[in-house]
């Protein structure tokens, strides 16, 4: 009898143990971390086909996307519609551009991130130290269950993104990014979505398809061409690359900074001033862009970044 009782216990004690493990794991996967993540693994292993359109500043530009997970290595395809065509074609890690204005190239790197940023396609934890992430109510989007995130900066020096992913699927749907004060700058919105089982066709097409010659990796540290340099820049930002080049359309010397927290990036430029460049410009968007002279240069700050944000950081440049 006690040793039936002392089993019953056992087995007893193991259920809870199992449900309170369930439990942990259900709400591990509905709060804002598991969401997010849930998200971006639908970024990387679902085939899928769809439409979007893309909203920055005064632009409207639709876009056809296209994915493939399968092996022997992932695909991703994105073609804008409107306009000269241009097309970005990833293979693997290989990601080429083509366009028809301008000579073709390929970089390195895991996402074809034009539209979206390539934090998406990676882990929430890539992100705590800068940003938070909550859940907020349901919403119906493209006509599918969506769950609406928050991506939010934990220091208010940079935007936040408003994410609506698909229940069913975990498919990013809906995105708008906000400024300080809550305005909108920049959205994306898919018009179509079909997810398939197996690589859609266009992709099968251009699996052997020759790519054009890899650029040299942008985040390699050069030393760069001039005395002066940014000595301040947003908590979290970290310096991912400095180089000093020429203008292609002309013979200016140029020290490009660029600087990122893992989701947005910002670029610090720094040029001999000549009488034909144009200071003191400020333009506030998806993209700010700030310029200001600094004894005879001139300070160019371009990025995902509030205006507040340009203005200091090109300000500190010494």
């Amino acid at each position: 009898m006690i040793t039936r009782l002392y089993q019953s216990l056992i087995v007893t004690t193991a259920i809870v143990f199992m449900s309170l493990a369930s439990a942990q794991e259900t709400q591990k996967e509905l709060d804002g971390e598991g969401w997010f993540d849930r998200m971006s693994q639908a970024l990387t292993t679902l085939n899928f086909e769809a439409s979007l359109v893309h909203v920055h500043g005064h632009q409207i530009e639709p876009y056809q996307w296209f994915q493939s997970a399968d092996s022997p290595q992932s695909q991703e395809l994105l073609i804008r519609m409107n306009g000269p065509d241009f097309r970005i074609l990833r293979q693997g890690n290989r990601v080429a551009h083509f366009h028809t204005s301008a000579s073709n190239y390929s970089l390195i790197a895991d996402s074809v991130s034009v539209i979206l940023p390539e934090a998406f396609t990676k882990p929430f934890a890539n992100l705590k130290d800068t940003y938070q992430v909550s859940i907020g109510g349901g919403a119906r989007v493209l006509g599918r269950n969506a769950q609406h995130l928050r991506v939010i900066s934990r220091d208010n020096q940079r935007y936040s993104y408003s994410l609506w992913v698909d229940r069913a699927s975990g498919m990013l749907l809906k995105m708008i990014m906000h400024d300080q004060r809550g305005d909108i700058v920049e959205q994306m919105q898919l018009t179509s979505l079909s997810i398939r089982q197996d690589s859609p066709g266009v992709l099968k097409e251009i699996t052997n398809l020759e790519m054009p010659p890899l650029l040299s990796d942008i985040r390699v540290l050069n030393k760069p061409g001039f005395a002066v340099k940014p000595s301040w820049q947003p908590q979290g930002f970290e310096l991912v690359n400095k180089q000093s080049h020429h203008l292609v359309s002309e013979s200016t010397l140029v020290d490009h900074y660029l600087y990122s927290d893992g989701l947005t990036e910002y670029s610090v430029y720094i040029a001999r001033l000549t009488e034909d460049m144009e200071t003191d410009v400020a333009l506030s968007s998806s993209q700010t862009l700030f310029t200001m002279r600094y004894n005879d240069y001139l300070i160019t700050v371009v990025g995902q970044v509030p205006l507040s944000i340009a203005q200091r950081v090109a300000q500190e440049v010494k």
